[in-house]
């Protein structure tokens, strides 16, 4: 008997260890699944109590085939929802509308995480029946606390909140180290350069969502693969996936501009970009490079990649505005144009140097409402998220960021 009482404790330990590394709850269902990634979902029930269930009967896939909307209240409230004490965590909501409530009239509201960071979800079009197209906000930060909310909050009397999924995914000790105790980024973007289609959980085992970029429409870029046999990314404290460093974009004078829905007046930003040379050059081969945010630069000294190891450059504090620009220069001594392999940006909420985010609503920062599309045509232009995320595989609805060349 007290062999049976001892495996009990550590299996439903063990259960709550796993929960708090990560959990995915499936908003307006019951029980529980596994799905094609090995992940396991939750229904919402031990997490909410106002609210209305609904079942999207003309969608299939998991978990956004299912809904949770709120007709009434000002505020509504997902609680309990585990996580890891102090380390960096990973929140990601989703929202599916497809016309659910019939009124084909997609609803705008705000979202806020543990009562601090906030960001407007803005959806403007039904996803036309594409299953693998969806609106989500992402979040990371350190709670102070084992377990947060996630509040949805009406901002229009005709609008009605809703929710299709929560995840969350707790991130190693020293990821994103740059971050305050009390400050939260909020996603503008995120992209995988050269990559054809997304990556996420499992090749990123922290659950980050890498939006690929390409050059298929564009003569003067240039898709390029690695020929190292791996990629050292021991030494990259915010352990960009070795899928992500494998591919790369490159060309001469690149400038990444229109930053998404960056308000005129500015939000400080959290700017982080990956490179990793991607082929083992000759003693007459070098490629050097700076990158500038408008007029900071980014990184102390060029940024001379290194064949078969990541590299990783970060600038935060940088107040961006819509019309910041992104912008690559090689110096005198460089053979080979520029590349990038990945690219970070946020607005940082909660900002310790003041602004950004948390207690009012956000200028329509984020990948709040960004649309994501596995299926889109790559366009001319790098699209930038804001409200709207999409690009390649991704579709944006307002805002983009172009290569100039």
């Amino acid at each position: 008997m007290m062999a049976w009482l001892l495996l009990l404790v550590i299996t439903l330990f063990s259960l709550f260890l796993s929960l708090a590394e990560s959990i995915s709850i499936d908003c307006g269902t019951t029980g529980s699944y596994v799905d094609s990634n090995n992940v396991t979902w939750v229904g919402d029930n031990g997490f909410v109590t106002t609210g209305k269930p609904m079942n999207n009967t003309d969608v299939v896939t998991k978990p956004i085939n299912t809904l949770r909307y709120f007709p009434t209240g000002q505020t509504n409230c997902y609680t309990n929802i585990p996580v890891t004490k102090g380390r960096k965590n990973l929140v990601r909501t989703k929202f599916y509308y497809e016309n659910y409530d019939g009124n084909y009239s997609p609803p705008s509201f705000d979202v806020i995480y543990d009562g601090k960071h906030r960001d407007s979800i803005e959806i403007t079009e039904s996803s036309e029946n594409d299953e693998e197209r969806f609106y989500f906000s992402e979040l990371i930060f350190a709670p102070a606390n084992e377990n947060i909310s996630v509040c949805l909050i009406r901002t229009s009397p005709s609008h009605n909140p809703f929710i299709s999924s929560i995840e969350v995914y707790s991130f190693d000790v020293g990821m994103y180290a740059e971050l305050g105790p009390n400050e939260g980024l909020i996603l503008q973007e995120r992209y995988a350069y050269g990559a054809e289609e997304s990556i996420s959980y499992p090749l990123d085992p922290y659950g980050r969502l890498w939006l690929p970029s390409g050059s298929e429409y564009s003569l003067s870029l240039t898709d390029l693969k690695t020929s190292a046999p791996s990629i050292d990314i021991t030494g990259v404290s915010n352990k960009p996936p070795e899928i992500v460093m494998s591919k790369a974009l490159s060309g001469d004078s690149l400038i990444l501009s229109n930053m998404g829905l960056i308000p005129l007046t500015g939000l400080p930003v959290y700017l982080a970009l990956y490179f990793s040379e991607p082929q083992s050059l000759g003693r007459t081969q070098r490629r050097s490079f700076n990158v500038f945010l408008d007029d900071t630069k980014v990184g102390s000294r060029p940024i001379v990649p290194v064949f078969g190891k990541a590299t990783q450059v970060i600038l935060r504090d940088v107040v961006a505005t819509s019309g910041s620009q992104i912008v690559f220069q090689s110096t005198d001594d460089s053979v080979l144009p520029p590349i990038i392999n990945g690219l970070e940006l946020y607005s940082i909420s909660n900002s310790r140097d003041g602004g950004g985010g948390g207690g009012s609503k956000p200028q329509a920062n984020s990948a709040v409402g960004g649309l994501y599309s596995q299926s889109d045509p790559i366009s001319l232009y790098l699209f930038f998220v804001g409200v709207t995320l999409f690009n390649n595989t991704i579709t944006v609805i307002d805002y983009f960021c172009d290569f100039s060349l």
